[in-house]
């Protein structure tokens, strides 16, 4: 495996840069043709009454199903890693579940949108070693092992429970929601619209900024342990230890602003089908944030623990939404300055 250079990472993150701005010119002009009534929403309500038969009935039985499994394969194993082995699968199938009950063209497009998010992410926790055989093995998140040593966490019963309470039932929980405004789409019926398309082609988008993102640093790490097992020196931006170049020197984590921003759009489809900006098949995506805050926040802590210049990259760069929209000849490694 050769080493990645600069001239293809300036090349992928020249070409991210240039998709962001377009998308964000995109969004402005439809804004805008909303705001001046050039273009409008259907406007239609929503029977929660005919959620069952819609497609919830069917999907809240494999939620339940699959945490259960996940929390029992997790206490037996003593790996709770479980749910991260469904987490780009099962969305895929409750959306198919609401297609598969009322197949209009909006819930097709939503289908095709989160199957293409589905397998992207699905290949990628694949390539970095996810998958194994049998498929409850494998390596737990190494997060869990800092959680572990949380108080009351630390205790049998307390972990017993979280497992059971945040892991498995909690989690899976959020992957039904975020898959929801499915329902709305499903109990509005409205014709496709303009806002569909727009909606599609973003998250499109967004799923190859994060696909380039998530190649950056499996590129970036595969090298510098390339290195370290053939001894040869760390040198910048090696040394770091961290990727921190290409999108990474804009963004400390542009994947993860990425798959926030996929099911915040996947939310206006509902609006798409409703006109309404604001109703409940909302709260997916805005658990989803929240979850993102913490995870990310605790996977910096234990970053900035093991390689002494994160702190000092965490000062230059932000966490998710930096300037993504500079177009530049390059994006070097960020020079980390001394104090």
């Amino acid at each position: 495996m050769t080493s990645p250079s600069q001239d293809t990472v300036d090349y992928q993150t020249r070409a991210c840069v240039v998709l962001w701005s377009a998308l964000t010119l995109l969004w402005a002009v439809l804004v805008l043709l909303l705001v001046t009534g050039l273009i409008s929403l259907p406007q239609a309500g929503l029977d929660w009454e005919a959620a069952g038969p819609a497609g919830l009935t069917s999907c809240l039985a494999v939620c339940a199903a699959v945490s259960l499994i996940s929390f029992i394969t997790g206490q037996v194993t003593g790996n709770v890693s479980q749910v991260d082995k469904l987490w780009s699968i099962v969305p895929v199938v409750y959306t198919g579940l609401f297609a598969f009950q009322s197949c209009t063209p909006r819930l097709l497009l939503m289908f095709l949108v989160t199957a293409s998010w589905g397998t992207r992410l699905t290949y990628n926790f694949w390539r970095r070693g996810g998958y194994s055989w049998p498929p409850w093995a494998g390596e737990e998140d190494y997060r869990w092992a800092y959680v572990r040593k949380w108080p009351v966490l630390n205790t049998q019963i307390g972990w017993f429970l979280f497992n059971l309470l945040f892991i498995s039932i909690y989690q899976h929980f959020l992957l039904l929601a975020l898959t929801l405004p499915a329902l709305s789409a499903a109990l509005a019926d409205t014709d496709l619209n303009i806002f569909d398309l727009a909606v599609t082609l973003t998250i499109l988008g967004l799923v190859l900024i994060e696909s380039v993102a998530d190649q950056q640093q499996e590129e970036f790490q595969n090298e510098k342990w390339r290195r370290i097992r053939n001894g040869d020196t760390l040198n910048h931006p090696y040394s770091t230890g961290f990727v921190n170049w290409g999108l990474f020197s804009m963004s400390r984590h542009p994947n993860y602003l990425a798959e926030q921003l996929i099911w915040f759009f996947f939310y206006l489809f509902s609006t798409a089908a409703t006109g309404q900006w604001v109703n409940h098949t909302m709260l997916g995506s805005f658990l989803l944030i929240l979850l993102f805050q913490g995870s990310t926040k605790l996977s910096e802590s234990i970053t900035s623990e093991k390689y002494p210049d994160y702190k000092k990259y965490k000062q230059q760069v932000s966490m998710f939404l930096g300037n993504l929209w500079t177009l530049g000849r390059s994006y070097p490694a960020v020079i980390v300055k001394e104090d």
